[in-house]
This record gives structure tokens, C-alpha cells and sequence, in this order.
């Protein structure tokens, strides 16, 4: 993988680092702030120093592969997604593989189709008029 958007925490950064490629971006919400965080949001020197020391394990594990390790606090606005598409590389920006759309009436086919892991990409529910 290009990129990683990480949300699940410390148990599972491990195995993401493993599928991250050389080189590649993970961004965690729900991880360990670190110094690059501290230095992106103009924090003074103290705490950097302290995400720094907080975030250093993770910063390792992305060192192992020439990989970079940020993190982001998670606001209620949408903004935010457009920080996180900022943090990773400009030249792999995100893609999106559409599997298949359905009509809302055809909800339980599509978590089924979900479910069985039978999907090659993402499942779109459409719900109203397009």
C-alpha cells in the first residue's frame, strides 16, 4: 500500500506498517502524537521534545522502510479530511476503487456481498433521487 489512514490504534499499527510499501505514508488518528506532529502545529520546544519521546516507537517502525509516521487529532468537521489528504504524498494521491452501487432497497445484498468479502473495492448505497 501507498498509504495508510489509520484508525484503529496502537494493536493494529504494527500490522499496517508491515503492509505500508517502502517509502509509503501512514496517518493515524488514533495513535501516539509525535514530533513531527508537534513541529507541524507550531508547538514550543518542550513539546516537541515531549511528542517526540511519546511518538519515537512508531517513528522507528516507519524509519525501518523510509516510511513517514503522522498523526492528526480527529475535530468533528470536514476539514479534516482535507488535512489528511494533505499529509500524504502528492505525488500517490488517494485513489478510490468503486466495486458496485446499490439502490437502497438492495441494502441487504450489498452487506452480504460485504460481508463475504467479495467486494473489490468500495460498496456504494445510494439513498434517494440521483
Amino acid at each position: 500500500m501507498d498509504h495508510v489512514l489509520d484508525t484503529l490504534g496502537d494493536r493494529e499499527l504494527p500490522n499496517e506498517f508491515r503492509v505500508l510499501k517502502e517509502g509509503g505514508n501512514l496517518v493515524s488518528l488514533r495513535g501516539l502524537p509525535n514530533g513531527r506532529f508537534a513541529r507541524r502545529n507550531g508547538m514550543p520546544l518542550f513539546k516537541r521534545l515531549l511528542f517526540q519521546l511519546a511518538g519515537s516507537q512508531y517513528d522507528r517502525m516507519a524509519a525501518a522502510k523510509k516510511q513517514t509516521y503522522d498523526f492528526l487529532f480527529v475535530h468533528e468537521d470536514g476539514s479534516q479530511l482535507d488535512r489528511i489528504g494533505r499529509l500524504f504524498d502528492k505525488e500517490h494521491p488517494l485513489e478510490t476503487s468503486i466495486d458496485t452501487v446499490y439502490d437502497l432497497e438492495e441494502i441487504n445484498k450489498a452487506l452480504t456481498k460485504v460481508k463475504q468479502g467479495k467486494s473489490k473495492g468500495k460498496t456504494i448505497i445510494t439513498v434517494g433521487e440521483q
